[in-house]
């Protein structure tokens, strides 16, 4: 059966908003039995303004009267969703106002021109960058098996269950994550990522910079700090190691602390990024993950862009 939600959230993000969501909303309004059996009823977020979408189950493209029977039992715009629409169709609509979606692409929001003409900012609405945990969270879905549960990523980080809780709504918020109730009450969410390659690519623009700041330091070789960057990529791929090494932490005092009692022939000058996550949780061998070696790789030329082909063509949720 077609998912109609994530079909109207694709065709949102595509044409209005990229972090526009859709979800059912069926139980939201108090209907009538013949209304509620009439439509399904769906919410969605665009642009910051809330809208609702309708579709009629007997006839995709819309009984006059069952919608405005139910258009007078919902206190705000009501937005038909429609299998196709003519071009005669869609003018009819327009010209009586009346907000329309076809499963082609084509739409007409009202409320949507009504926020982007008083306030032309809303084309530019700033998005929030992931916090420390939302970060965690997001490698911990774009590197781990399904399913996804709060239980392993706290096993997997030391979060706290609130910490978890918060970092994954987050995502399922801003329409990243998807999850099914399961367990003995109902309540027990199992997280999914519908699209890995989508995840990834909507993830790294909310992800932000994880290296807070960057110090050469005096480093022991057994500081057990990890490879990061291109030293990480370098191990990865045929890539020629930077000569100084280039190693990361999450907190600034492990520098301080690998750097005691060293010794001339034990260490060696590296460039020391202090990342806004702890990222050994992920790590292997002594390195970074590989999609935070990916973010803490400021340079670009086709050596690199060659040497990350090589390093993560096996990560299905890889593009350049």
């Amino acid at each position: 059966m077609e998912n109609v939600a994530a079909r109207i959230q694709k065709i949102l993000r595509d044409s209005v908003d990229e972090t526009a969501t859709v979800c059912s909303a069926n139980d939201e309004f108090a209907l009538s039995p013949f209304l509620s059996g009439a439509f399904n009823l769906y919410r969605g977020k665009a642009l910051g303004a809330s809208l609702v979408f309708v579709q009629d189950v007997f006839d995709e493209n819309g009984s006059a009267k069952r919608l405005k029977a139910l258009v007078k039992n919902i206190e705000e715009p009501v937005n038909v969703i429609l299998a196709s629409a003519t071009p005669a169709e869609k003018r009819k609509l327009i010209s009586a106002k009346q907000g329309f979606i076809t499963k082609q692409g084509d739409l007409y929001l009202p409320q949507l021109a009504l926020v982007l003409e008083n306030n032309e900012a809303a084309k530019r609405i700033p998005i929030r960058k992931f916090t420390p945990a939302e970060q965690q969270a997001f490698i911990y879905c774009l590197v781990s098996e399904e399913p996804l549960s709060q239980k392993g990523l706290r096993e997997k980080t030391g979060m706290s269950a609130a910490g978890a809780s918060r970092a994954l709504s987050s995502l399922v918020e801003r329409g990243l994550l998807d999850f099914v109730l399961s367990g003995k009450t109902g309540r027990q969410r199992n997280y999914f990522v519908s699209d890995k390659v989508d995840f990834y690519q909507r993830g790294k623009k909310l992800f932000g910079d994880p290296v807070k700041s960057a110090e050469r330091k005096l480093i022991q070789h057994r500081s057990g700090l990890l490879a990061s960057g291109l030293s990480a990529l370098a191990q990865r791929s045929d890539l020629v190691a930077p000569s100084e090494p280039i190693v990361a932490t999450a907190r600034a005092k492990s520098a301080k602390e690998s750097n005691e009692n060293s010794t001339s022939e034990e260490s060696q000058i590296c460039l020391v990024q202090h990342l806004s996550y702890d990222p050994s949780p992920f790590a292997s061998d002594g390195v970074v993950d590989p999609f935070t070696m990916l973010m803490t790789i400021e340079e670009e030329d086709e050596r690199i862009t060659l040497s990350l082909r090589q390093a993560l063509g096996g990560c299905p949720w890889y593009t350049d």
